[in-house]
């Protein structure tokens, strides 16, 4: 049986000797845009967007002064940029996502490379991006049927990721049916852990930020060690077995 307490003892045990290391791909993930404690802006960005929006009047007037060509060439352009913006999600994000997750799996056992996170743009590259694609767009739905199924298949498949760090050939049908499973009676003991987390992001608040760049490697450390206890929990209740979750050995990096 896993708590919290130990959790976070074995995640701070699979640092030792390799905080610094984690601490640069974390780093560098964040500014890809792969962020996580670091990503405390957000209720400043939904605070300027709620402000700018509720002066609709001063929107239209400021429109309506831009001549027709530019705000074509303006609309043409918004188009780009949010085509750029879905294929840089589909076809880096969410690799990167499942090699972060490989990345602080494999640093539970040993010193890993740093090129561990890249090693999900190779065969089979479309796979992990189609599952996780399909698994995103259910939660998406969920958000807009009242939200709460969104919240709810959330948690459900939160462990979507590991399962395809850990056999990237996995189905999406598998995927989303094994971490539902794994993750029955644990979501709200997973809420708790995440929230255990917030007096230390309430601290990073106060660094602007920063302090959550440091903050990042000890929750991903974390997230790994419940993922490890919910996979032996799958495997002794006969959920799953080695053949479909075949473990963690260190594949050929580039």
């Amino acid at each position: 049986m896993w708590t919290r307490e130990l959790l976070k003892s074995n995640a701070k045990q699979a640092l030792q000797g390799r905080y610094w290391r984690s601490f640069w791909v974390c780093l560098v993930l964040s500014f890809v845009g792969l962020g996580g404690a670091s990503a405390s802006s957000g209720s400043a960005a939904r605070q300027t967007v709620d402000t700018a929006g509720g002066d609709n009047a001063s929107i239209y007037e400021m429109f309506s002064n831009i001549p027709d060509n530019m705000l074509a060439a303006l609309a043409v352009g918004a188009f780009i940029g949010a085509i750029i913006s879905i294929c840089w999600v589909l076809f880096v994000l969410y690799p990167l996502k499942v090699g972060r997750c490989r990345y602080f799996m494999e640093s539970r056992q040993s010193l890993t490379p740093a090129s561990t996170v890249v090693s999900t743009f190779r065969q089979p590259y479309g796979n992990p991006i189609i599952v996780q694609l399909l698994t995103n767009l259910k939660v998406f739905l969920g958000f807009l049927l009242l939200i709460v199924p969104g919240i709810y298949w959330d948690y459900c498949y939160t462990l979507v990721p590991y399962l395809l760090a850990e056999n990237p050939y996995m189905s999406a049908t598998r995927a989303m049916e094994l971490s539902n499973q794994m993750m029955d009676g644990e979501k709200w003991n997973y809420f708790v852990l995440q929230l255990s987390f917030f007096g230390w992001l309430l601290l990073c608040a106060f660094t602007f930020g920063i302090g959550g760049f440091f903050l990042e490697p000890y929750m991903q450390a974390t997230y790994a060690e419940f993922y490890a206890a919910m996979r032996s929990k799958a495997l002794a209740a006969g959920m799953t077995t080695t053949d479909e979750l075949g473990g963690f050995v260190r594949h050929d990096t580039f």
